[in-house]
Formats: structure tokens, sequence, C-alpha cells
């Protein structure tokens, strides 16, 4: 009988497996169970295996420096990581760290070759996902070439956000982010981020409630993107 959450059946890109060959790989898998904090990869290790997330949260990081580090972006349960090693065979490009508890499937590269070759489904899925992260670094890559500090907060501050039902001028963020979050995904200090999170605040763009950010102006944010 396997554990709670040792299972692929979450998987987004594995659900064009039919049931017994799903159990067939998850038997073929290693499973792990990680605590808040803990490394799952660093960056520029050496290995191919790819990992499926089944529970939990965890975080893609860079370290450009051995005092810095860069936030690419979270990936929650019923994702994966590493895909671009089993596919490359090059050293991990970014290291992983769990945000929450987390219970974590490694896959042999083959066997995840097999499962592409095998499942149509899985690899129009796998290039969908890869040109939508191009296209999320291509996004990245513009902000940092052309916008200052203050309007990759802004651009960060809309990336998070979700509309507001009741009023579809207005976005929330919940929950609220931290700082030093913020900071570390639009490559700045979190004082930086506290001084603009305030000027917001005073400009009445944004306010808190118990558990969350609110724009309250989403379509005049958006215009200041383009420069006070």
């Amino acid at each position: 009988m396997p554990k709670l959450h040792e299972t692929l059946d979450k998987i987004g890109l594995l659900r064009a497996l039919d049931r017994k060959d799903r159990e067939a790989f998850e038997r073929r898998c290693q499973w792990r169970h990680a605590r808040p904090k803990e490394w799952l990869l660093e960056q520029n290790d050496i290995g191919t295996d790819i990992y499926f997330l089944t529970s939990g949260v965890v975080r893609v990081l860079i370290t450009p420096s051995p005092d810095r580090e860069v936030i690419l972006g979270d990936i929650d349960a019923g994702g994966y990581f590493g895909e671009m090693a089993a596919i490359d065979g090059q050293p991990r490009s970014a290291g992983i760290l769990a945000i929450t508890d987390a219970t974590i499937a490694r896959m042999p590269a083959p066997v995840f070759r097999e499962i592409i070759h095998k499942y149509p489904d899985v690899s129009e899925q796998l290039l969908k996902q890869l040109v939508a992260r191009i296209r999320a670094l291509d996004q990245r890559v513009n902000e940092f070439s052309s916008m200052d500090v203050k309007h990759r907060i802004y651009a960060e501050l809309l990336r998070r956000s979700r509309p507001d039902t009741s009023d579809k001028r207005q976005a929330v963020i919940s929950p609220p982010p931290v700082h030093s979050d913020i900071a570390s995904r639009v490559s700045t200090r979190r004082e930086m981020v506290a001084r603009e999170l305030k000027a917001l605040e005073r400009a009445g763009m944004l306010t808190k409630r118990r558990g969350a950010f609110v724009l309250t102006n989403v379509p005049e944010l958006m215009q200041m993107l383009q420069g006070d």
C-alpha cells in the first residue's frame, strides 16, 4: 500500500498515463520526504533524474554570488523539476529549496524518456510548458533591461495579483508577499521594496487587509509601468 502522497496520479504532465502504467512507473521512482528549508538540488549539481512534486511547495533559485540569491519561481504540488538535465544531461541550471513539507518522486532520465516516447500527450505538454517558461524568462529579461527597480517592483506585484471579484479595477495579492521575497525576484534590497510599497500606500494605490494586499487601481498602475 503506497504511503500518503506517494502517487503520480496528481501530476498534470503525466495525466495521459493509464492507471496500470502509472503505478508501474511509480515503482520505478525513489520517494523522498523533505522538510522546509531543505535543499533538494544545488545549482550546478551533476545528475539527470527528473523530480515530480506530489505534495508541498518548492522554490527555484539561482545564486549569482555566495551572498545573493535570485528567485525564479515556486513550484506547487502537481509540478516537476529537473527536466532540463533529464533532456540534455547538463549540470543543474538552478537550485531547488523546499518551502514547506514536501513529497518528491525521483525518476531516472531513461524512465522519463520511455514515458515521453510512449505517450505523445506527455511530449506535447512538456514542449508547451518549456515554451511558456521561455516566454516568462523573456519577459523578465525585458524588465531587467528596460525598467528601473521601482517599475520592476510594480511588475512583480501585478504578476502575483489576481482580479478582485468585487471591483474590476482592483487586484488582490494573497498571501501578502514578504519584502525579501519580492527583492530576490527583482534583484534589489528589501529596504527598496519596503520604500516603494509605502509610497504606493501613500498614493492610495495599495491597501492592506487581513491576509492580503489590494492593488486599488490596476489600470493606473499598469500605466505607471510605462514611466512616470
